[in-house]
Protein backbone atom coordinates (compact mmCIF):
# COMPACT_ATOMS: atom_id res chain seq x y z
CA UNK A 1 0.00 0.00 0.00
CA UNK A 2 2.59 2.51 0.51
CA UNK A 3 4.45 1.96 -2.63
CA UNK A 4 1.19 2.51 -4.45
CA UNK A 5 -0.18 5.68 -2.62
CA UNK A 6 3.96 6.81 -3.22
CA UNK A 7 3.35 6.45 -7.00
CA UNK A 8 0.07 7.63 -7.22
CA UNK A 9 1.44 10.68 -5.52
CA UNK A 10 4.54 10.85 -8.15
CA UNK A 11 2.35 10.65 -11.18
CA UNK A 12 0.05 13.18 -9.91
CA UNK A 13 2.52 15.55 -9.25
CA UNK A 14 4.35 14.61 -12.88
CA UNK A 15 1.47 15.88 -14.63
CA UNK A 16 0.87 18.78 -12.41
CA UNK A 17 4.53 20.05 -13.80
CA UNK A 18 3.83 19.08 -17.12
CA UNK A 19 0.77 21.32 -16.78
CA UNK A 20 2.42 24.30 -14.84
CA UNK A 21 5.64 23.64 -17.58
CA UNK A 22 2.89 23.78 -20.57
CA UNK A 23 0.47 27.23 -18.74
CA UNK A 24 -2.07 25.24 -19.38
CA UNK A 25 -5.75 26.14 -17.44
CA UNK A 26 -5.69 23.68 -15.36
CA UNK A 27 -2.73 24.52 -14.19
CA UNK A 28 -3.73 25.87 -10.60
CA UNK A 29 -6.27 23.07 -9.96
CA UNK A 30 -3.56 19.99 -10.89
CA UNK A 31 -0.60 22.22 -8.38
CA UNK A 32 -2.98 22.41 -5.93
CA UNK A 33 -4.43 18.04 -6.33
CA UNK A 34 -0.73 17.14 -6.57
CA UNK A 35 0.52 19.14 -3.06
CA UNK A 36 -2.07 17.49 -1.12
CA UNK A 37 -2.27 14.15 -2.40
CA UNK A 38 1.98 14.43 -2.00
CA UNK A 39 1.91 15.42 1.77
CA UNK A 40 -1.25 13.46 3.04
CA UNK A 41 0.44 10.22 1.36
CA UNK A 42 3.65 11.66 2.48
CA UNK A 43 2.53 11.81 6.03
CA UNK A 44 0.49 8.00 5.84
CA UNK A 45 3.90 6.38 4.58
CA UNK A 46 6.34 8.11 6.79
CA UNK A 47 3.63 7.44 10.02
CA UNK A 48 3.60 3.38 8.95
CA UNK A 49 7.45 3.40 8.38
CA UNK A 50 8.06 4.72 11.58
CA UNK A 51 5.56 1.99 12.95
CA UNK A 52 7.68 -0.47 10.94
CA UNK A 53 11.01 1.08 12.42
CA UNK A 54 9.60 1.38 16.19
CA UNK A 55 11.41 3.81 18.41
CA UNK A 56 14.31 3.80 16.22
CA UNK A 57 12.59 5.92 13.30
CA UNK A 58 12.53 8.77 15.85
CA UNK A 59 16.36 8.72 15.98
CA UNK A 60 18.44 11.42 13.68
CA UNK A 61 20.73 8.48 13.04
CA UNK A 62 18.21 6.85 10.36
CA UNK A 63 16.38 9.44 7.31
CA UNK A 64 12.99 8.60 8.30
CA UNK A 65 13.25 11.10 11.11
CA UNK A 66 13.82 13.67 8.67
CA UNK A 67 11.22 12.70 6.34
CA UNK A 68 9.05 12.71 9.28
CA UNK A 69 10.32 16.67 9.64
CA UNK A 70 10.01 17.70 6.51
CA UNK A 71 6.27 16.47 5.60
CA UNK A 72 5.23 18.36 8.49
CA UNK A 73 6.54 21.23 7.27
CA UNK A 74 5.31 20.69 3.56
CA UNK A 75 1.83 20.10 4.62
CA UNK A 76 1.58 23.58 6.04
CA UNK A 77 4.24 25.41 3.47
CA UNK A 78 2.73 27.46 0.48
CA UNK A 79 -0.92 26.72 1.91
CA UNK A 80 -2.32 24.36 4.56
CA UNK A 81 -3.96 21.31 3.23
CA UNK A 82 -7.14 22.55 3.72
CA UNK A 83 -5.93 25.99 1.67
CA UNK A 84 -5.34 23.14 -1.30
CA UNK A 85 -8.61 21.65 -1.03
CA UNK A 86 -10.76 25.16 -0.90
CA UNK A 87 -8.29 25.88 -3.90
CA UNK A 88 -9.57 22.42 -5.88
CA UNK A 89 -13.05 22.90 -5.00
CA UNK A 90 -13.38 26.51 -6.40
CA UNK A 91 -11.40 25.75 -9.72
CA UNK A 92 -13.82 22.43 -10.11
CA UNK A 93 -16.83 24.93 -9.37
CA UNK A 94 -15.55 28.10 -11.44
CA UNK A 95 -18.01 28.56 -14.63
Amino acid sequence: DMATDLEAARALLYLAAAKVTANAPDKTKFAAMAKRLATDSGSDIVNKALQLHGGYGYLMDYPIERFWRDLRVHSILEGTNQIMRMIIGRELTRV
